[in-house]
């Protein structure tokens, strides 16, 4: 089974961006984050977490990224993250707050892991790792997210839409998008495999 038979990861990854940078936008416009704001910043999260892990399990290419294990570590975070999102909206107090904080920092830290590996292992168009470093970092000063400062989640989410709907057409990409030092790894793991075959 080819990953093209299997989309699930990246077209959780387009889900988990529609639903940021819808909540973004509504958070603005309503300037709150009570109520219904709140299950879809915690579905959009549980989507990115399965997104990310997906990313892990069916692009197996991105254990050769520099930095691919932050697929993982920002997977814990949105997961993390959308599970704190969700106990805030069913009335959930100060415990709460210290889920989301290290659950965001995991999240950034996670997702900017992996865009540097993206862009450095070359495949994937280097704007898609760059955009995904951009929106995360522009996250972190979301803050509350009163006023204006809602709309510092919208890049994250249109990032993860470019990433989701670029590896979905391109799921996988020929060896020469691969630094040299990656296809070093790669042509040593297949001979490897080649030779526990034998």
């Amino acid at each position: 089974m080819t990953q093209q038979s299997r989309p699930w990861a990246q077209g959780a990854l387009v889900a988990a961006g529609v639903a940021w940078a819808a909540w973004a936008v509504w958070m603005t416009l309503i300037d709150g984050t009570e109520g219904p704001v709140l299950f879809a910043v915690g579905l959009s999260g549980l989507l990115a977490a399965a997104g990310l892990v997906g990313v892990v399990f069916h692009l197996p290419w991105t254990y050769k990224l520099p930095g691919g294990e932050g697929a993982g570590i920002g997977a814990l975070g949105a997961l993390l993250f959308g599970i704190g999102q969700l106990l805030a909206a069913l009335g959930g107090g100060g415990p709460v707050e210290w889920l989301i904080a290290p659950a965001v920092l995991g999240l950034v830290g996670g997702t900017g892991m992996l865009a540097f590996g993206m862009v450095r292992a070359r495949r994937t168009p280097p704007w898609i790792g760059a955009g995904l470093a951009a929106g995360a970092v522009l996250f972190l000063g979301f803050g509350d997210g009163s006023g204006l400062r809602s709309l510092l989640a919208l890049p994250f989410g249109l990032a993860l839409v470019a990433a989701g709907a670029y590896l979905a057409r391109y799921p996988e990409r020929p060896a020469t998008h691969l630094e040299p030092s990656a296809i070093i790894r790669e042509s040593t793991g297949e001979a490897n495999a080649r030779s526990d075959g034998e």
